[in-house]
């Protein structure tokens, strides 16, 4: 739940300044999704990033790639409240054609609940 008035924007850049705290991080690419403008990976508006991350592993150096899909939904019955999800792949980079089709796969599946008709009593 977010409280503030972030947008999707800046809360994918606070990610980012997170992760810069334990290393460095190229932004690679940073797209709107799920708006009329840019319709396709998922129905609620958000933002893709793809970020490159350098770090250690065992004291070698490594490299992955992360994408991160932040999806803001808000609530049906009181607009001022949202949740913003937070989905996020990483990989080496020989491993992201493995796996990006079935985390793309998967962030289509996300979406609210549909509400449960009421129950007689």
């Amino acid at each position: 739940m977010r409280n503030d008035s972030a947008s999707i924007w800046q809360i994918a850049d606070e990610s980012v300044r997170r992760l810069q705290q334990a290393g460095p991080v190229e932004v690679i690419k940073k797209t709107e999704v799920g708006t009329p403008d840019a319709p396709g990976l998922t129905d609620a508006p958000g933002v893709v990033q793809n970020l490159r991350l350098s770090t250690t592993l065992r004291g070698e150096p490594l490299e992955l790639l992360q994408s991160q899909v932040y999806l803001g939904m808000e609530d049906v019955k009181d607009p001022s409240k949202r949740v913003v999800l937070e989905l996020v792949l990483t990989a080496k980079q020989s491993q992201l054609g493995q796996v990006i089709a079935d985390f793309k796969e998967f962030i289509r599946t996300v979406r609210p609940a549909e509400e449960a008709p009421a129950q007689p009593n």
